[in-house]
């Protein structure tokens, strides 16, 4: 199995399974949301941040260096979380206030929204690593 495709089902996956991992099984997911993203970045959000940004960059070295038909579409969408490490990164605190603006009781569905863009974003994603590789 190539780098990219494997690549495509694992985060795919991991997307696809995010509505229900963070809604259908019975945890209480805002608490998690306000611990995990606290007013003051957490001290684990740089590294992590940094080595999604090394795993992209590694993905644009392999997209150059190899020659695998469609490996730019995974590629692309790969790319879209560096979006998210950036800011993670920058403008933390961007970041924080759209997170807790999401969890205020009246706008809880945005985080849902949110989620099932991400699972459809990841069935996709999924789809593609199958049907292209």
């Amino acid at each position: 199995m190539n780098y990219f495709k494997t690549l495509g089902l694992i985060f795919g996956l991991i997307a696809f399974l995010k509505p229900f991992y963070m809604h259908i099984i019975p945890w209480d997911e805002n608490k998690f949301l306000e611990k995990a993203y606290a007013e003051k970045r957490p001290t684990w959000i740089a590294p992590v941040a940094v080595a999604g940004l090394i795993l992209v960059s590694f993905t644009w070295y392999m997209e150059l260096t190899t020659d695998i038909p469609y490996s730019i579409v995974i590629t692309l969408m790969f790319s879209l979380t560096a979006v998210k490490a950036l800011v993670l990164i920058f403008d933390y605190k961007r970041f924080y206030l759209w997170v807790a603006g999401m969890l205020s009781k009246d706008k809880v569905k945005k985080i849902i929204l949110v989620d099932i863009f991400a699972g459809v974003f990841g069935l996709i994603m999924i789809v593609l690593s199958i049907l292209l590789f």
